[in-house]
């Protein structure tokens, strides 16, 4: 549930804010950026399926991705604070219309998961974002897949070997694409 605040920031910049419960005909996304006095830096995004989070997401098209970037960084750029935010949208299965539904102002295991790929985890935070850092890294496309369940994050160089490292209760909760994906080997 989003506060006054976040409503506000969503209202000002044209994104839907969820009211309500998340339809089951929607598909949960997030995205992480970074915001230091230099600017916003996308991290990267994520998408929940089940008891999984998927990094990246592999069910979003490129126009569908750039609209939640952009619908992020417009947010982030509104936000007052600087460090990390994870920012959780819905979005039609069958569509392209997307609401904000949450935003965490402090550091989500998603966050630290993608930082933890990109090589940016300094232990507390985004090491980029540290006192004395002069500039932001090139933040390029992931080289690697990831899924977590809570705290854990597996790590592959294909989606298929990262889902199968999960453990066999989280797997069953996989649905649509996913699950397909995973049981037919790909």
């Amino acid at each position: 549930m989003l506060n006054d605040r976040w409503t506000e920031r969503c209202f000002a910049q044209r994104v839907h804010p969820l009211e309500g419960e998340i339809p089951q005909r929607a598909g949960r996304f997030g995205l992480v950026l970074a915001r230091d006095e230099k600017g916003v830096y996308p991290v990267g995004l994520f998408e929940v399926c089940g008891k999984a989070v998927i990094y990246p997401p592999q069910t979003l098209n490129p126009r569908e991705e750039e609209s939640l970037l952009a619908a992020a960084i417009g947010l982030t750029g509104m936000w007052e604070e600087q460090g990390v935010l994870t920012l959780h949208f819905a979005k039609q299965r069958d569509g392209s219309d997307f609401a904000l539904f949450g935003a965490e102002e402090e550091l989500s295991a998603e966050a630290r998961h993608l930082l933890t790929m990109r090589g940016l985890w300094d232990g507390t935070g985004a090491s980029f974002l540290s006192p004395g850092t002069q500039a932001a890294p090139e933040l390029l496309e992931l080289p690697v897949v990831g899924v977590s369940s809570g705290e854990t994050l597996y790590i592959a160089d294909d989606l298929l070997h990262a889902l199968q490292e999960l453990p066999e209760d989280v797997q069953n909760t996989l649905t649509g694409w996913y699950e397909t994906f995973l049981r037919h080997d790909g």
